[in-house]
């Protein structure tokens, strides 16, 4: 499987520039998704390498095959890129079975019916679908359509896969049960893929590494580790999680090591930071600490900060709590397991503890330093 280069991409649509200069290595065999919100420009950046959409300037090569230039007037046609295409709809033939569905992208190839026959078979058994040749998909529920869709794409083995968000028309349980089989399948056959989608959990559970969009620009590129605990700025930190983020302004107090910071809303707890590198002095900063590495206790504690509980909000195995810091009433939120939150009520008091989380500078919004962390780049 091709390895995928994109060099100095840039695409517009009159004067919005949908995709700015955009630079990506995806290796052979990744599953690299594209994630952001809507209008970041991950699809148009999809759609260009699908050959669905023409960049104004750059290069997109698979492996050493030049699929685009603009400088050397290269514009490979979609149907001679050697990819695979599932977009949301499933696109299915609503005259035609399940089997012949499958077996259409075959049939032009010019294989013999056995041939044919055995691949279409193998690709259905190797997505639950055997016992489902006969059906329309008028026939079928939406996940079994979806997984047809993935048949007769990945039936014809494509070099390249290319997904745009493919389970967003799903329901929930669905959409989870068919992440297992997406990640199954990239495990089984090994192509090179890349996935569009703006759902977080989808990003974290199927991918490799995670390239963050937003405005047409590469915000992050790395694993899902990477991108969740140690990200590059405030917007990925912010964009990352459910619930999003807590973000704390602060100052720092003295340089270190350790580096001291002094929280704004209450400097009298400062924040100490014994892995830090020296930090200057009086810089504004931004304490990123995710709801679940945030400690609590319901009776004071050194280092631990005031805070009375807003709301509890109980999901089954884990429980979302909302409290207001004390002084200053900023929000702030705590997830964890269900029976260790259950001690918590509304108006109660509480203190809480910063475990680990980021350190960004205000103005530029870039990641200075963690805190907590033990392995350095391991995440738990």
């Amino acid at each position: 499987m091709p390895d995928i280069a994109i060099r100095g991409l840039v695409k517009r649509f009159g004067t919005v520039v949908a995709v700015k200069d955009l630079d990506l290595e995806i290796t052979t065999g990744e599953f690299v998704t594209l994630l952001g919100p809507s209008g970041c420009g991950k699809t148009t950046t999809l759609r260009c390498l699908a050959g669905l959409e023409e960049p104004d300037t750059g290069e997109i090569f698979f492996g050493d095959r030049c699929v685009f230039s603009s400088t050397r007037g290269v514009i490979v046609p979609p149907g001679k890129r050697g990819i695979g295409l599932v977009f949301q709809s499933y696109a299915l033939w609503p005259h035609m079975t399940v089997f012949q569905n499958v077996a259409f992208g075959l049939s032009k190839k010019g294989l013999s019916r056995a041939e044919i026959r055995a691949r279409v078979q193998e690709m259905l058994a190797l997505l639950g679908l055997n016992g489902y040749e006969g059906r329309y998909p008028s026939e079928l529920s939406g996940g079994q359509q979806q997984r047809v869709a993935l048949a007769r794409m990945v039936v014809t083995q494509p070099e390249i896969l290319l997904f745009d968000e493919p389970l967003s028309n799903l329901d929930a349980k669905l959409r989870m049960t068919l992440r297992a089989e997406l990640k199954r399948l990239h495990g089984e056959i090994g192509a090179t893929t890349v996935y569009v989608t703006h759902d977080q959990l989808e990003a974290l559970t199927l991918s490799t590494r995670i390239a963050v969009m937003k405005d047409g620009v590469v915000q992050q590129m790395g694993t899902p580790q990477e991108v969740y605990h140690f990200p590059g700025n405030l917007f990925v930190a912010e964009f990352m999680g459910n619930p999003t983020t807590n973000l704390f302004p602060a100052v720092v107090a003295s340089a270190g090591p350790p580096a001291r910071v002094a929280l704004k809303w209450n400097p009298d707890v400062p924040l100490l930071l014994p892995d830090s590198k020296p930090l200057p002095e009086g810089a504004e900063v931004v304490v990123n600490v995710r709801p679940e590495d945030m400690g609590f206790s319901v009776e004071p504690r050194a280092g631990y900060l005031p805070a009375t509980v807003y709301a509890t909000l109980p999901t089954g195995a884990e429980c979302i709590t909302y409290g207001r810091l004390t002084p200053g009433g900023e929000e702030v939120v705590l997830k964890g397991p269900s029976e260790e939150y259950a001690c918590l009520s509304p108006n109660q008091p509480f203190w809480l503890g910063l475990k680990r989380g980021n350190v960004f500078d205000a103005r530029e919004g870039t990641l200075v330093t963690s805190f907590g962390f033990s392995p350095r780049k391991g995440g738990a």
